[in-house]
């Protein structure tokens, strides 16, 4: 295992200005998420597409957040996956359970084909890390002045709760699109995340149908809500992501630089660091796409196969809902994930929770029909309407 001297210096934080690619993108290199400050953002929210808040933590308030974040919760016992993939391209998964600061020591020896991620739910919020939490979720919110969290609103053991996620080198998360068509968001504390988003094609021959269907995806329950029926404990499933077993991470260049070798570049110059890792990341003949992903991308749209974002320490990213995405770790990273759903996504997370739990016997409220929500403080009447409505659903 490697020494916490060698795992922080490749865990660095950087929190350089951020760094805009002005080049023209060659045709294996993707189009870029843009990066923006705070106040651009605030000035001009984007709403329907992927985007960097670069630097909404200062250096100092970051690094003391990701070391909080391991002193608090490094006893917590986690499950660590360890993927492997052999000469034939087969991969073999294997989990481990440990704690989640042993789970550090396994992310440094984390490489393409043999790699280490953990997906952690459930430690936050907890009673030891309420002023961790608070300060999360304060980031979080920036963007979102004054406006509802209708989760906020939630039963608490049906909220939707914060991810811890551990990547090691080479680890990749699934290919998915999120349940309850949220507003998905994404705090890296430490490290560099590679993205790449799936653009919803905006033709009249399915919108992202048709990219789940290009995709081969699945449904996968998220949140279920414990109901009483007949002295028997019934789950009423509340939201349902969509996951595909296909790749936009298949394989990689020989020469394409380990963490060491981003690290030691890092140290030499942030800059040259950052315009290599970020034009290295999104090109697609350096870090490649399965065969099967790339015939569906180019089924999809055969001009914007996908986009890619580059998120560094710092940096807060927004995803839409219907936006299918997929990480990819160049070097060992720490971020946080977390969701909500204010006025802007109401009536797409309205519409998730109706078509999993609706019954034809029961009409739906006349407030859980429209198409768009426009007034702040209508929250909590939504989504008290909508529980109600799905559970008489439930129990017609």
């Amino acid at each position: 295992m490697m020494s916490s001297r060698i795992y922080y210096a490749i865990l660095c934080c950087i929190w350089m200005d951020g760094l805009a690619t002005t080049d023209a993108f060659m045709a294996s290199r993707q189009a870029a998420v843009p990066r923006i400050t705070l106040e651009e953002f605030l000035a001009a929210p984007i709403r329907d597409k992927p985007i960097i808040i670069r630097d909404i933590v200062s250096p100092e308030d970051i690094e003391s957040l990701a070391d909080d974040l391991l002193s608090t919760l490094g006893k917590e016992q986690i499950q660590m996956q360890h993927k492997i993939k052999d000469d034939d391209g087969k991969t073999i998964t294997e989990i481990y359970d440990l704690c989640l600061f042993e789970s550090v020591e396994y992310m440094m020896d984390s490489e393409h084909d043999d790699s280490f991620f953990a997906f952690v739910e459930g430690l936050l919020p907890s009673s030891t890390t309420t002023k961790l939490h608070k300060q999360l979720t304060d980031i979080r919110e920036a963007p979102y002045p004054q406006q509802e969290d209708w989760f906020d609103y939630f039963p608490e053991n049906i909220r939707p709760s914060d991810a811890i996620i551990l990547a090691g080198e080479g680890a990749v998360s699934t290919l998915h699109r999120d349940p309850f068509e949220w507003t998905g968001t994404s705090l890296c504390l430490e490290g560099v995340k590679i993205w790449r988003f799936i653009p919803t094609p905006a033709t009249a021959d399915g919108g992202v149908a048709k990219v789940d269907k290009e995709l081969q995806s699945y449904r996968l329950d998220s949140i279920a809500w414990e109901q009483e029926e007949n002295q028997q404990s019934v789950p009423l499933v509340l939201s349902a992501g969509w996951q595909s077993d296909m790749t936009l991470y298949d394989s990689i260049d020989e020469d394409f630089p380990t963490a060491f070798e981003w690290a030691s570049m890092e140290e030499e110059n942030n800059t040259v660091f950052r315009n290599e890792i970020i034009s290295q990341g999104s090109d697609s003949s350096r870090l490649r796409p399965s065969s099967v992903a790339s015939d569906a991308l180019k089924s999809i749209d055969d001009t914007t196969p996908f986009v890619t974002a580059t998120q560094f320490a710092g940096d807060l990213l927004l995803i839409p809902a219907h936006c299918w995405h997929q990480t990819y770790a160049p070097v060992p990273s720490i971020a946080v994930a977390s969701q909500r759903c204010g006025i802007s996504d109401g009536a797409k997370v309205v519409q998730h929770v109706i078509d999993l739990t609706k019954n034809d016997r029961i009409k739906v409220p006349d407030i859980l029909q429209r198409r768009e929500y426009k007034e702040e403080g209508i929250g909590k009447q939504v989504v008290t309407e909508l529980l109600g409505f799905a559970i008489d659903s439930n129990t017609a």
